[in-house]
């Protein structure tokens, strides 16, 4: 009986720990070097059984000319999806980089804040 009861608790805390864990997103931004550097924003997400459509937003409060809007589709069954821009020529100053995925029930928005000095990236949050 005792058994039953603990199965019962846990298979009705399950949905709520799932729904939880969907709303999740992480976002980080860094400077990778390979032959070219470039900002790197990557988005991290739980995986899911359907397609998801990510709009990458990125604006800079010193140079709006700079900004730039891209939407990718993240497969069923992937968890991450990233966009970069090139160092060489961006706005120096702040940036927000956000990021909006569009799921089943509500939009997830994760948002990263740093400053571009030079070739260094300070992340903000």
């Amino acid at each position: 009986m005792k058994i039953i009861k603990i199965v019962l608790i846990a298979m009705s805390l399950l949905p709520l720990s799932l729904a939880s864990a969907q709303k999740e997103a992480r976002l980080v931004c860094s400077i990778v070097n390979e032959e070219i550097e470039k900002i790197l924003c990557k988005v991290e997400l739980p995986r899911v059984d359907y397609d998801r459509e990510v709009k990458f937003l990125w604006h800079s409060s010193s140079y709006p000319q700079d900004d730039r809007e891209r939407t990718i589709i993240l497969s069923a069954g992937h968890s991450s999806v990233y966009d970069y821009r090139f160092l060489r020529g961006r706005a120096q100053g702040e940036w927000v980089v956000k990021s909006t995925v569009n799921n089943i029930d509500k939009d997830i928005v994760a948002e990263q804040v740093f400053m571009l000095d030079g070739a260094k990236l300070i992340k903000k949050q």
